[in-house]
């Protein structure tokens, strides 16, 4: 089974979650704003107080609050939204390497069953040539987590590709 997308977070250098999330903050307000009424409550504070505090440290906060499995929904929402909003010469880059048929925006509506392994592996090396390992790995694993993936083949890349552990070691890794 494919490393749920909440496990990403306490891998991440905290400047780059950091940045997700100012990311997402000034691309999706709707979505920002569910955030902050989930984590206040989580925090312990009112979200009148949340909001006034600096982001480095509210943002601090929600990363360790995002690493909890109950968080996988809102964790997926946010790191999918990053990702659509600010990587999608990759996603649409990832996509056409398997040959399937995705939006503008780098999303698709279906999915083929999995790929033989020796694609997906030509479609991760050329990721792996043109974008920053990092958003690469955290790419695969959310895109490895919507719910007519789970391939087994790409998972087995995430965990054994060097160039792809340039995360800190996931649990269960």
């Amino acid at each position: 089974m494919p490393t749920p997308t909440h496990a990403i977070w306490p891998t991440l250098p905290p400047a780059f979650a950091n940045d997700i999330l100012l990311s997402v903050q000034k691309t999706n307000k709707k979505l920002y704003r569910t955030a902050v009424e989930v984590m206040a409550p989580r925090m312990g504070v009112r979200v009148p107080i949340l909001i006034e505090m600096p982001k480095a440290q509210r943002h601090a906060t929600w990363i360790q609050i995002l690493a909890r499995p109950e968080m996988e929904v809102l964790s997926f929402n946010i790191l999918s939204t990053w990702l659509i909003d600010t990587q999608r010469p990759m996603l649409c880059a990832w996509l056409d390497s398997l040959g399937i048929e995705h939006a503008d925006n780098g999303c698709a509506d279906h999915f083929p069953p999995p790929p033989d392994a020796a694609l997906l592996k030509k479609g991760v090396d050329l990721l792996l040539k043109q974008f920053d390992p990092i958003v690469v790995s955290v790419y695969l694993r959310c895109f490895n987590q919507i719910d007519e993936t789970h391939w087994e083949a790409l998972d087995e890349i995430i965990r054994t590709d060097a160039r792809l552990q340039t995360l800190a070691p996931m649990p269960g890794a």
